[in-house]
């Protein structure tokens, strides 16, 4: 054992001196170009998340810009359109509601031919209005796509920003955000509507421009709860946003030198602006989408790191395997032979050193050995076992012979020859029974017996014994030692029934039922209503010893119980478990 000690404590300073060669020469050198090589990788992704977000932004203003240039034609078609021009200066020459007559027919006409022409724009017009400058001053022309024409007399326009904007810059168009649509992320491009051949001021012209195109634009970009693009009039005024709830962010970014940032998350802002209409496009990112699109590459880099320590330490720890692996299944073999099992051989093929070999050899030797003592030990012990089975089994018979001579005289003497003739051939089964050289029977077999025993007592006894017999289906053929329930039912008898003047009542059932642990047990009980006979210091000798014995031998894991008192019914209770008896068979 000294030398099995001094090799384990050899073994594991060889193995703290590899781990700590391990962990210095690989792991930490490895973890911390793994380390670096990642930050690396984190900037690269950084500056490419930011150049995609700077050209999704350029790409939206071009979008933006192609569908102002498209759209805004259409606030020039009065220049060539006579529907809309007669419109524009009938209007601004006289009160509508004087000729209603000539109103309904301009209007008509007007109504029909924008509609026609903001059809074949698309989706991107959703209404024109227009304000005269001189008659029906302070009164909008409102149409919306599709619908009538809308007239707002209140519509003070020389109090907006937009009509101070449109003086300051020489009547040049601008755009500002719709206070005429009820549709949401819509914009108006507002131009100054002139006489041509005049040079003189006729009204105002909105031509309401939806952005939805944008949403179309942004299906294919992935973007976080987190995130937000947002669109800027020259003005600085919010024209569109597809994250309203980011606008304070967006505000507070736009208000300060430094970033912003939300409790435990950090924003960044991109901006483009366009230098011919001078609108601006913002990306709000939350640097949550770049822990995000980090998540699965460092997902990657943690695996292809393991999977570099598991194989580098499979390397280092094969040098220190290879040098225990010759102890090893010696070592292993003595845990396995003391954990109870017997039939452990050692491989000696995995012992490379010949000394450990031949300590191998000799360990197998003695194993051997120390099986053989044991199964000489087993069949002694099983030999002898026997021998006490058969000799308590010989031991119930002259007892129960006895007594069941003692019925047949007592029927003879009573003259009952019927009686006498029917106990004659229950006797016979009992004898039969008796004489049948084996030393178990099955539950079927035995209670059998026992009910020609009872007949012959009931003879004998006559009203004052009476018995019922129980077995539950699926138990007649459960294997018990034989002889083991009849000296229970003689002792009910001699010791409960024939000191006492009443009458006795005998139950006999064989059923079965779980343990707490869910082990599954059959159960005979014998219950006798006479006098008990638990106190009594010679029962035993009435063979309830010998049943203990026996019960033993059968299967070591039964119960034989007595239950009972003085006014109290006695209940003898065995319980044998039910797998033994299935191996047994």
């Amino acid at each position: 054992m000294n030398t099995i000690k001094k090799a384990l404590k050899k073994n594991r300073s060889l193995k703290s001196t590899s781990m700590l060669a391990f962990i210095v020469s690989f792991l930490i050198p490895s973890f911390l170009l793994i380390l670096l090589l990642f930050v690396c990788y984190i900037q690269i992704t950084i500056k490419a998340q930011e150049k995609e977000y700077k050209n999704t932004l350029n790409i939206l203003s071009s979008h933006l810009v192609n569908h102002i240039n498209a759209n805004s034609g259409l606030s020039l078609t009065y220049l060539f359109d006579p529907e809309i021009s007669s419109m524009f200066f009938y209007l601004n020459k006289k009160d509508y509601t004087e000729d209603l007559i000539t109103y309904t027919r301009l209007s008509q006409n007007y109504t029909a031919t924008l509609n026609n022409r903001m059809t074949l724009i698309g989706n991107s017009i959703t209404g024109i209005g227009f304000i005269p400058s001189k008659s029906n001053s302070d009164t909008l022309f409102y149409l919306k796509k599709y619908n009538t024409l809308l007239i707002n007399e209140d519509y003070e326009y020389m109090d907006s920003d937009w009509y101070k904007q449109l003086q300051r810059n020489n009547q040049a168009a601008l755009f500002v955000p719709s206070n005429t649509a009820s549709a949401a992320n819509t914009i108006s491009l507002i131009r100054t509507v002139k006489n041509i051949d005049k040079r003189q001021v006729v009204g105002y012209e909105i031509l309401d421009i939806s952005l939805d195109f944008i949403f179309e634009s942004l299906k294919d970009i992935s973007m976080s709860q987190y995130s937000g693009i947002f669109l800027e009039s020259p003005k600085q005024e919010l024209l569109f946003s597809t994250n309203e709830a980011l606008t304070p962010v967006l505000s507070s970014l736009l208000g300060s030198d430094n970033g912003i940032k939300q409790p435990e998350r950090g924003y960044d802002l991109y901006s483009y602006r366009d230098k011919n209409f001078g609108f601006t496009f913002y990306y709000l990112s939350s640097r949550y989408d770049l822990y995000r699109n980090l998540r699965f590459a460092t997902g990657l880099v943690l695996l292809f790191y393991f999977g570099m320590v598991v194989m580098a330490a499979f390397i280092f720890g094969r040098t220190s395997r290879s040098l225990s692996s010759s102890i090893s299944p010696v070592l292993d073999t003595m845990d396995k032979y003391h954990a109870g099992d017997s039939h452990i051989q050692c491989d000696i093929s995995q012992c490379s050193i010949s000394e450990i070999e031949t300590i191998a050899v000799n360990l197998n030797e003695m194993i051997e050995k120390i099986n053989t003592h044991i199964d000489n030990e087993y069949k002694f012990q099983m030999e002898q076992k026997i021998a006490e089975y058969q000799t308590l089994q010989s031991e119930i018979n002259p007892h129960f012979l006895h007594n069941t001579l003692n019925i047949l005289i007592a029927l003879n003497r009573l003259g009952d020859r019927k009686g006498l003739e029917q106990s004659i051939i229950s006797l016979s089964r009992l004898y039969r029974y008796t004489c049948e050289h084996n030393f178990n029977s099955t539950i079927q077999h035995e209670f059998n017996f026992i009910k020609d025993y009872l007949y012959l007592q009931k003879t004998r006894f006559d009203e004052r014994l009476d018995f019922q017999i129980f077995i539950e289906p699926g138990l007649e053929d459960f294997e018990i030692p034989k002889f083991l329930v009849q000296p229970l039912i003689e002792n009910a008898i001699v010791h409960g029934l024939e000191p006492s003047d009443r009458n006795e009542l005998i139950q006999l059932s064989a059923f079965t039922t779980k343990s707490r642990n869910g082990e599954d047990f059959t159960v005979i009980t014998v219950i006798n209503s006479g006098l008990p006979y638990i106190e009594n210091k010679s029962y035993k000798r009435v063979g309830l010893k010998n049943i203990e014995e026996r019960l033993t031998i059968f299967s070591p894991n039964s119960f034989f119980i007595i239950r009972g008192g003085i006014d109290k019914p006695t209940k003898c209770t065995i319980m044998i478990p039910k797998p033994h008896t299935e191996k047994g068979k």
